[in-house]
């Protein structure tokens, strides 16, 4: 698990195995944004669990990328919520599905990327194969649409970079 902010995190599936260590770092729900169904779930002790079924090998629709920017920010909204964005290895959709909902908070997507790969080292956030320019516009008018004002603030408050990451 990769954490970006104090809220939102990002990683590889979330395994049963993987699951208690997630409960131990504070995650309380869980966005799999891979393409197969989640095996964790609130009877393994998460508040929620939602699956948006996604494929890292073509382009996010309109309708999908604003269904996943919905749901993710319905997740994150919840008071206390710690959010894990995940995938298969969480180094293509799940990173970029993160940077898209950076983007629709207001944050420049430049910055978004370096702040996911900074800490995630293997991610690729706004893969090529996924999104292009037209998805960054939509994020942004999505988000200054639908998640402003924003109910917490420390969605985009960064958690500090360990020296030697």
């Amino acid at each position: 698990m990769f954490r970006i902010t104090e809220c939102l995190s990002v990683g590889p599936f979330a395994s049963p195995e993987r699951g208690p260590q997630l409960l131990a770092a504070g995650v309380t729900h869980v966005l799999n944004v891979s393409d197969g169904p989640s095996h964790v779930s609130s009877a393994t002790g998460f508040v929620e669990v939602v699956d948006v079924p996604l494929r890292d090998s073509s382009r996010l629709t309109p309708a999908r990328t604003r269904e996943v920017l919905d749901t993710l920010h319905r997740l994150a909204s919840a008071p206390d919520a710690h959010v894990y964005v995940h995938c298969v290895y969480g180094q293509l959709r799940s990173p970029t599905i993160l940077w898209l909902y950076l983007i629709a908070l207001g944050v420049p997507p430049r910055d978004a990327q370096d702040w996911i790969e900074s800490r995630a080292p293997d991610a690729v956030a706004g893969h090529y194969r996924m999104v292009d320019h037209e998805h960054v516009l939509l994020a942004q008018k999505h988000g200054l649409a639908n998640f402003f004002p924003n109910p917490r603030p420390n969605l985009i408050v960064l958690v500090p970079l360990i020296e030697g990451e």
